[in-house]
């Protein structure tokens, strides 16, 4: 893909967070540089809209990233410890230094997760369905590659480049916030 793509989607549901937010769904493989890349477009985003806007962290693990599928699981597993974001942001800026999957259990024990549960949810799959999920989700409504984001209707493949992309999402949180 060359340049920033943009088409309507059926998605995201719901739109908005709990408290209103607009939704920004964010399609992320978490062995990928693209997306390490991403992360200043969500803090300028953050920074903008501050709880205007509510970032889901979507998996979408791509095949040619050998330990994407594992990144994915163990951040699931973190998160339910509530240190996911802060997980796949560390994650991101470590893809560099992974070597297999037990690098992505001793990042939770870094972050003070509890390693032992990570690992085992790693070995057992028990979050293969929820990442698996995702993905399909992802491909449902025309995700092809990542970073790609989903906000309120419109789907922003950043996949190629990153140029344009934050006044695209700019744009469209602005247009959603308008519409409410």
């Amino acid at each position: 893909m060359t340049g920033l793509a943009q088409h309507p989607v059926d998605g995201p549901s719901p739109r908005t967070g709990a408290d209103g937010a607009v939704l920004v769904d964010w399609w992320c493989d978490l062995a990928c540089a693209a997306c390490a890349e991403s992360l200043e477009l969500l803090d300028e985003l953050k920074d903008r809209f501050g709880d205007g806007i509510e970032v889901r962290l979507r998996h979408f693990p791509l095949t040619h990233h050998v330990w994407a599928v594992a990144a994915a699981q163990c951040q699931v597993a973190v998160s339910a410890q509530g240190r996911g974001e802060a997980y796949a942001a560390h994650a991101l800026a470590t893809i560099d230094t992974i070597e297999g999957p037990a690098d992505y259990v001793d990042l939770a024990e870094f972050l003070g997760a509890d390693s032992d549960e990570v690992a085992a949810a790693l070995f057992d799959g028990r979050h293969a369905d929820e990442v698996r999920a995702d993905h399909d989700a992802g491909r449902a409504l025309g995700v092809l590659g990542t970073p790609t984001f989903v906000v309120d209707g419109l789907l922003i493949d950043a996949s190629g480049t990153r140029d344009g992309a934050l006044v695209a999402l700019v744009a469209q949180v602005e247009r959603a916030r308008a519409a409410r």
